[in-house]
């Protein structure tokens, strides 16, 4: 409870006044009633009955005065601590809202603000997005602000709910637009199939033209281009994943919009109990008044009754006197005892009238706080009403916020899961001409290994031959042994390192492969190709190679025929003559 206001000095020096006015009025009235029993003990003429007459209607007039002038309206006879103590109140002042107290809503305004630069992000893709969304929110700080003004509430609480959210939205409108990051990639990416498609041409002429060793160069090259492809296909899952990561916080959006509500809820149900609290106040205040009422109505009927019967009395007193003028030689002492009693009547009356008028002061000063007290209740209760509905506002928008957000969150992660879906389709196709590339080269690898391993022998079997015979063409064929020697080393470890190259492109096709057999998506393997492809070729070349075959047979049973019917001619020509022989 508040310390009580402190009567100042003005006061102070009044209310003395006013009390040594009162103090005056009663002991002029007392003066005059000693005055009268004075004159009962003087002597008895009818001069002294005259006197006595005229000190009695002077005596009714000073009673008057007394009545009138009597007043305790500047001591301090009621105040808030007894108005606390007797209706039993709960509310204290310091926690109820005064007229005088302002609104502080410049954090309302604050988020109104924070709302406006977010509708001027910079990012316009997003903005487009949460632009219903930011202008409903704008109208319903707008109307919290408007409600303020009209209140002596204190919104800086109220302002701090809604921060997380509007941190997050702006967040998420920062999130990295993942079709612009990958537009780059895909450029790169279409530069490089467009140089291989161009070394394909090259490589299709120089096989078409018998230009082996350009063609073998082209393949080289065609490696490096879809190494290089696939690098930019990894690329772009980097960036899918960066994507990814940077939405990731998002998708505890709702843990925000529920720490928001518990904290609404929080501040709801405080404003509801202090509307509560000072509801019970007005309610004992109000009985209270009634009460107050009654009581006063009562005593100033006992009041009235008690006037009335003083009168009564002094009348009869009056009467008696006159009576006792008649009879004064009789009744001299009871004269002197009415005069007594007379005396000690209206000094209770003079009581009388001091406590009456204190009491209807205490009783006006009672009316006048509990009214200044009421309407401060009444206001409080005001102003809890308008928090409520300017929570419940706060409630809306932040709900509002998050379901934004959350739609954000589940449309870009599906985005990305389409996006990677395809990335992963692309990354089949590189894999597959890679990997049919190297296949290919692999094969024609093995081939040539098997063409130098045919050479070897031969040149071997020419060796022993010169060796055989010491034929000086020995040399040659020993220098040539070894070169060819070296050429098979040489196309042996390029042909390990192509198959380096293919093991480690299949492992890198693991995830894609995992992926795509995920989706449900069906594909042939392009080791499955290569193989295909490889069995063909072998095919084709088996079939050259027995073609060529039938042809040397189909030569060689033609030369055999021309020989016997050589010999024939020869036997017939030389028939009977004799053969010389041959040193």
């Amino acid at each position: 409870m508040s310390a009580q206001p402190e009567v100042s000095d003005v006061t102070l020096e009044a209310a003395r006044k006013q009390k040594i006015h009162n103090l005056k009025l009663k002991t002029a009235c007392l003066e005059n009633e000693e005055l009268i029993q004075e004159l009962h003990v003087s002597d008895w003429s009818e001069n002294q009955r005259q006197k006595l007459r005229g000190a009695h209607d002077k005596a009714n007039e000073l009673l008057v005065s007394v009545e009138v002038g009597t007043r305790w309206n500047l001591t301090e006879a009621y105040d808030l601590a007894k108005l606390m103590r007797v209706c039993g109140l709960e509310m204290s002042q310091r926690e109820l809202y005064k007229p005088e107290d302002k609104a502080q809503f410049m954090d309302i305004i604050s988020v109104k603000k924070v709302l406006q630069d977010l509708k001027q992000n910079r990012n316009k893709t997003r903005v487009v997005s949460f632009t219903q969304m930011i202008d409903n929110s704008i109208a319903k700080v707008e109307k919290v602000e408007e409600e303020l003004r009209r209140s002596q509430l204190d919104a800086s609480q109220l302002a701090q709910v809604p921060s997380r959210t509007l941190k997050q939205i702006e967040d998420i409108m920062n999130v990295t637009l993942i079709q612009s990051a990958l537009a780059s990639t895909d450029d790169q990416i279409k530069t490089q199939l467009a140089q291989l498609e161009k070394t394909n041409e090259i490589q299709n002429t120089a096989m078409h033209d018998g230009e082996m060793q350009v063609a073998e160069e082209q393949m080289w090259t065609k490696i490096q281009l879809q190494e290089h492809l696939i690098e930019l296909i990894k690329d772009k899952f980097r960036l899918i994943q960066k994507c990814e990561d940077e939405n990731a916080p998002f998708k505890k959006i709702y843990d925000v919009q529920k720490a928001a509500n518990q904290e609404t809820s929080q501040m709801k149900d405080g404003k509801r109990r202090l509307k509560q609290r000072c509801e019970t106040d007005l309610k004992h205040i109000h009985d209270a008044i009634q009460k107050a009422d009654l009581e006063d109505a009562e005593a100033m009927k006992r009041y009235a009754a008690s006037k009335e019967k003083s009168e009564r009395f002094v009348k009869e007193n009056v009467e008696k006197q006159e009576e006792c003028w008649n009879k004064i030689q009789d009744l001299e002492r009871q004269l002197q005892k009415l005069g007594t009693e007379r005396f000690e009547e209206v000094k209770r009356r003079i009581e009388e009238i001091d406590r009456e008028e204190k009491r209807r002061v205490e009783y006006a000063q009672f009316l006048e706080v509990a009214s200044q007290h009421k309407k401060l209740l009444e206001l409080t209760v005001y102003n809890c009403d308008l928090a409520i509905r300017c929570i419940g506002i706060i409630e809306e928008l932040v709900a509002e916020g998050c379901s934004a957000i959350k739609a954000r969150y589940d449309k870009t992660n599906q985005e990305l899961a389409d996006l990677r879906l395809n990335v992963h389709q692309e990354y089949l196709e590189a894999f597959r001409r890679l990997y049919k590339t190297l296949g290919q080269l692999v094969y024609k690898k093995e081939k040539r290994l098997e063409d130098i391993d045919r050479q070897i022998r031969t040149t071997h079997i020419q060796l022993e031959f010169a060796i055989e015979t010491f034929d000086p063409n020995a040399k040659k064929f020993s220098d040539t042994k070894k070169e060819l020697y070296k050429l098979r080393a040489q196309v042996e470890e390029e042909m390990e390192m192509l198959k380096d190259k293919m093991a480690q492109a299949l492992e890198a096709f693991g995830p894609t492969e995992d992926a795509l057999l995920q989706a449900g998506i069906e594909f042939v393997h392009p080791a499955e190709e290569v193989e295909d492809n490889n069995l063909g070729r072998r095919s084709k070349m088996v079939e050259y190679r027995a073609h060529m075959a039938k042809q040397e047979e189909v030569k060689i049973a033609a030369e055999r025929e021309e020989l016997k019917r050589v010999k024939a001619i020869q036997s017939q020509q030389y028939r009977g003559k004799p053969v010389q022989q041959i040193e």
